[in-house]
């Protein structure tokens, strides 16, 4: 049964934008990087975005940012990851007859049946925690939930099925009997469906006001109510005025972290040897830069470099850069880009800074390298981003 949940043009090869904060005024970019100015009035159910009047197919933007006079506190007690990728703040959370309830800021109550929720969190999502990486790196289905315990020195793990989760305690099957958790003390659930593979995930990411972030596909935009697709049965109407950012994906662009690369190196000077990662930091972590987390891109840290080939007619390298929020303010760099061994792109970055959009002509290269070179506080903390870092087909 479907769930339906009503809620009350370039001058240079190389152009780089500010990503950070929120800004008050509207704004799009196009796949090729260029900005439109301008407010989205609606989206029809063919895909036609209009913005001020004038219509885009909304699989030749990359990203929206709607007018929003600010971010909105996260409030929220716990979080909800659905197998989509979508992870929403939320308070109150319950578990009966099969489904999650649960409030979110600025939409009410939801429900979701258990089969669209990969993981329950009763409090912060902690980055690097023993929870996160079961959440990431648990791929394959389990036949069991495996439920977290709070208490003493280090985090119990259980396997299980849940069963109720009220005010007062997590209700779980273990072994054919019925086990009680006081809620104070359940940390965390994550459940036996694994998360979508990524070609199977909706192609946008909506970023919310008060933290949550949505894998969606959209239905409509219209009388400023926004109608999503989540997965297989569950879709959405929430208000436009709660988008804080839209990231948008196409089948003209092909992201690095699913190409197979021709050459990599690591030279460290003080930091640990590591190697560079995809869809992750240097430490295996969600890519952030600020207050925006990427699904895909590259992990690098000063020091290393790798090679892709471009073997299609590729002629564009865009990617949104900066230091990770795990420096906090600590990390200095620079971020540079090869055409063969020609240098046509160079950027220094350092902690705390926000997002920089870059954008690269590589037209006739048949090879690219990425490379992050040390500042003035030579290797230490560059935990260097390459958020949605991809090869694109410009339009003729």
């Amino acid at each position: 049964m479907r769930a339906i949940l009503v809620i009350t043009g370039v001058i240079s090869s190389v152009l780089f934008l500010s990503c950070g904060g929120v800004s008050a005024q509207p704004r799009i970019v196009t796949l090729e990087g260029d900005v439109i100015e301008g407010s989205v009035d609606s989206i029809s159910v063919e895909g036609e975005v209009r913005i001020d009047g004038k219509k885009w197919p909304l699989d030749g933007l990359r990203s929206i940012v709607p007018a929003i006079a600010n971010e909105g506190k996260d409030i929220s007690e716990g979080r909800v990851v659905l197998i989509c990728g979508s992870e929403i703040a939320a308070s109150g959370i319950r578990f009966f007859e099969e489904e999650f309830i649960f409030r979110v800021s600025g939409l009410g109550e939801l429900k979701l049946p258990i089969d669209a929720v990969r993981a329950i969190r009763f409090g912060e999502l902690q980055r690097g925690s023993r929870f996160q990486k079961g959440l990431l790196e648990w791929q394959a289905s389990r036949e069991q939930d495996t439920i977290f315990i709070s208490g003493g020195a280090e985090l119990q793990e259980v396997d299980g099925l849940i069963e109720e989760v009220d005010v007062n305690s997590l209700i779980f099957d273990r072994n054919d009997k019925l086990q009680a958790v006081p809620l104070v003390r359940a940390y965390g659930v994550v459940l036996a469906s694994p998360l979508l593979k990524e070609n199977e995930r909706p192609a946008c990411v909506f970023s919310l006001v008060g933290g949550t972030r949505l894998r969606a596909d959209i239905m409509e935009l219209k009388g400023g109510q926004v109608g999503l697709s989540l997965v297989e049965g569950v879709e959405m109407v929430i208000p436009w005025e709660q988008i804080r950012r839209i990231g948008i994906r196409s089948e003209r662009l092909e992201y690095l972290s699913d190409i197979e690369v021709l050459n990599d190196g690591i030279r460290p000077l003080l930091a640990p040897m590591r190697h560079w990662k995809r869809d992750r930091t240097v430490s295996g972590l969600p890519l952030k830069i600020g207050d925006q987390i990427y699904d895909k891109g590259l992990g690098f840290a000063s020091g290393m470099f790798v090679t892709f080939p471009n073997e299609g007619l590729h002629d564009l390298f865009l990617a949104e850069i900066g230091i990770d929020v795990d420096a906090g303010m600590h990390g200095d760099c620079e971020f540079a880009v090869f055409c063969g061994e020609r240098e046509v792109y160079r950027k220094r970055m350092r902690g705390g800074e926000p997002a920089e959009l870059l954008k690269v002509d590589i037209t006739g290269s048949s090879e690219v390298t990425l490379r992050v070179d040390f500042g003035e506080d030579l290797d230490i903390a560059d935990h260097a981003d390459w958020g949605d870092a991809c090869f694109l087909q410009r339009t003729k």
